[in-house]
């Protein structure tokens, strides 16, 4: 009677662990399956984006060669109005404006010493 419990056993167990084998292997054959759709799926969206993206990265570096030509324009431009400026009359003026207004001020103190040297000796 053990030998048979012991057959019966061990036969439930094979036929268990038979059939476990199975789910597993057709649970890997499904995930192998839905990761291979995955893959393929990932590459025609990568070909898509790189289809769409390079016109798109061409048409922003053009744009910045635009922009960085007008900052250079620019900027010579600036650089040269600051030379005519200051070559022009008006910085001479600015120029002879802070001289004489040294000038005055001089004149002025020295005016006013001579007032005080003046007003100590009355």
């Amino acid at each position: 009677m053990e030998t048979t419990q012991l057959y019966h056993g061990l036969t439930f167990l094979a036929y268990s662990t038979g059939a476990i084998v199975l789910l597993v292997g057709v649970m890997l054959f499904k995930v192998l399956f839905d990761l291979s759709k995955l893959t393929q799926n990932v590459n025609e969206t990568a070909t898509i984006i790189k289809t769409e993206l390079e016109p798109t990265l061409k048409n922003i570096n053009k744009s910045v060669e635009i922009v960085s030509g007008i900052i250079i324009k620019t900027d010579e431009g600036i650089n040269r109005i600051k030379n005519a400026i200051k070559n022009s009359p008006l910085n001479l003026f600015s120029k002879l404006a802070s001289i004489t207004g040294s000038i005055s001020k001089g004149f002025t103190s020295g005016l006013c010493a001579a007032f005080k040297m003046f007003s100590k000796k009355k």
